[in-house]
């Protein structure tokens, strides 16, 4: 700005703080970010254990599961499409491996490759049905869940399946940075897929397509494929998820009742982070976020001595906000 001289007018620091303050409330980051650190002051203001490096290392690896998934979820959720499959998938990938390596002999690494493949398979399924048949997302992949649930109680008669070798659960003791393999895997997917969101053509065209579909294919984008691969990546997510569950059993075992009720936890941590239903908006810091805010909720309460019923609730509301703050979001960007 010129002052009345000509001369360039320099913004006061007060006027740069503000401009910076706006800057980082208006990303979708920071809307999570600061209701989680209130609530972990609430909590800790109730019990200082919330912060004991015990609790944390427990938040952290208990969140390690629906992150993991949700990295894949995010990049679905932003082309415009869902699965509900995932913690389906979980089951069905620990559940093969451990028939393969107890009853077939199979070596655990060809065990483990084959369940991914599966998982992979899955994935195609929903992308075939959702995306070439026209089938809408929630029915195929609730559907496909629920197929996939049912041929994992048949594999398995509804029993765990043991024992297994010992290095089974080899992934499952090791503890890198203190926390969990699974944990680790996850913060590695998070900055891969935060650079393939942010600094890729791959990330454009996934943006592209779920902002608008038509759109994208006019300038040459084959949004089918980008679907697709979305819906690939989200199902191995899932089973590579399955695999580390199973190893950090106390007794490594194919359960079939691995992730059961998971994918509601993954879908309220992908909502709580900024991606938007409509599609075309999301990131994997806000969804790390978001999973992260779910756990604090669950743990905190629970530290905190308030009734556990509450848990639901609270994380019911939580997410009919985040709901409510996307509709009112997107009716404003339509006008």
């Amino acid at each position: 700005m010129q002052g009345m001289n000509g001369a360039l007018k320099v913004p006061s620091t007060g006027q740069t703080v503000q401009v910076m303050l706006r800057r980082l409330l208006a990303r979708h980051e920071s809307a999570i970010l600061i209701p989680l650190i209130a609530l972990i002051i609430f909590f800790f203001l109730r019990n200082p254990a919330i912060l004991a490096p015990i609790t944390i290392t427990s938040i952290l690896r208990t969140m390690a599961f629906p992150g993991l998934i949700g990295m894949g979820m995010v990049i679905l959720m932003i082309t415009g499409e869902i699965d509900l499959s995932t913690a389906s998938v979980m089951s069905l990938t620990a559940v093969f491996a451990a028939v393969l390596i107890r009853d077939a002999g199979f070596p655990v690494w060809l065990a483990s490759i084959c369940a991914l493949l599966v998982s992979l398979l899955v994935g195609l399924i929903n992308a075939v049905l959702t995306v070439k048949v026209g089938v809408h997302a929630v029915l195929t992949t609730l559907g496909v869940g629920l197929a996939v649930r049912g041929i994992s109680y048949l594999f398995s008669n509804g029993l765990p399946i043991y024992p297994l070798p010992e290095e089974v659960g080899y992934l499952g003791t090791l503890r890198p940075l203190g926390v969990s393999v699974a944990f680790v895997l996850m913060l590695i997917v998070m900055v891969v897929v935060h650079l393939v969101l942010n600094r890729t053509t791959w990330g454009a065209a996934i943006f592209a397509t779920g902002a608008n579909k038509l759109a994208a294919q006019a300038v040459g984008i084959n949004t089918d494929r980008v679907k697709t691969l979305a819906f690939v990546l989200t199902s191995f997510l899932a089973g590579c998820s399955g695999l580390l569950y199973m190893s950090q059993l106390p007794l490594p075992s194919g359960d079939p009742i691995i992730g059961k009720n998971l994918e509601l936890d993954i879908i309220a941590g992908v909502i709580l982070g900024g991606v938007s239903f409509f599609g075309g908006r999301g990131s994997a810091i806000g969804t790390l976020f978001g999973v992260m805010l779910m756990q604090v909720i669950r743990t905190g309460m629970v530290v905190a001595q308030f009734d556990p019923y509450w848990q639901v609730p609270v994380l019911g509301m939580f997410m009919l906000a985040a709901a409510s703050v996307d509709v009112i979001r997107h009716r404003r960007l339509e006008r």
